[in-house]
């Protein structure tokens, strides 16, 4: 195998992980794993709609509105400068649909685990606006700490992808090393300190 065929097949398992675990995907498996875990069967569908709906496709049309007008350069935010208005209303979709899951009566567990992603969301989008912080690691460990804390303990072998995730990251030159670590580091302590004091831990 040459050195350029090796090359290949290294950038394009990095941009594999990538897109995997996308911070518009990732969140979409959690929730799957948190309704199931605290919703009624017959009530499954609607919570996991409002999630997808607010969480990933109005925040992912928004994005690509912005492409099309020109507001930001491409789907991916690369410049940390063009993130601002894309945070805000992703931001402005997750606290609606989060009140939205309140209002209609979703379990406690399901409406504080978007809390903790409004409260990540947050944190990192005051980082952003000095420093660009690792979402897709930041997003990725979150997830995997609601899942901990909120579905199964047993989850807790996900963290060993976080290593993974900030490598494609930073093999990509999209990140530095430390914003990857970074991103996780708060996120894992974020997230915890929100459930903590919602009362919420691990099911058994």
């Amino acid at each position: 195998m040459t050195h350029r065929t090796l090359s290949t097949i290294t950038a394009r398992l990095a941009w594999s992980i990538s897109v995997v675990f996308s911070p518009f995907l990732v969140p979409i498996a959690t929730a799957i794993g948190v309704v199931q875990t605290h919703a009624a069967p017959q009530d499954m569908p609607r919570w996991i709609g409002i999630i997808v709906l607010f969480v990933t496709v109005l925040p992912a049309l928004s994005i690509a509105t912005m492409v099309r007008f020109a507001k930001v350069s491409d789907l991916h935010l690369k410049n940390r400068e063009e993130r601002f208005l894309p945070l805000c209303c992703t931001l402005v979709s997750m606290i609606v649909g989060t009140f939205l899951l309140y209002q209609l009566g979703a379990a406690r567990e399901i409406v504080w685990a978007g809390v903790a992603y409004i409260a990540n969301s947050i944190v990192f989008f005051v980082i952003t606006l000095m420093w660009k912080i690792s979402f897709h690691s930041s997003v990725a460990t979150g997830c995997v700490t609601v899942l901990v804390m909120l579905v199964n303990p047993q989850f807790g072998w996900l963290f060993l992808l976080i290593p993974l995730i900030a490598w494609a990251r930073v093999y990509r030159k999209r990140h530095t090393l430390l914003q990857t670590v970074v991103g996780a580091v708060l996120a894992v302590g974020n997230t915890a300190l929100v459930l903590h004091l919602a009362k919420l831990g691990s099911q058994t």
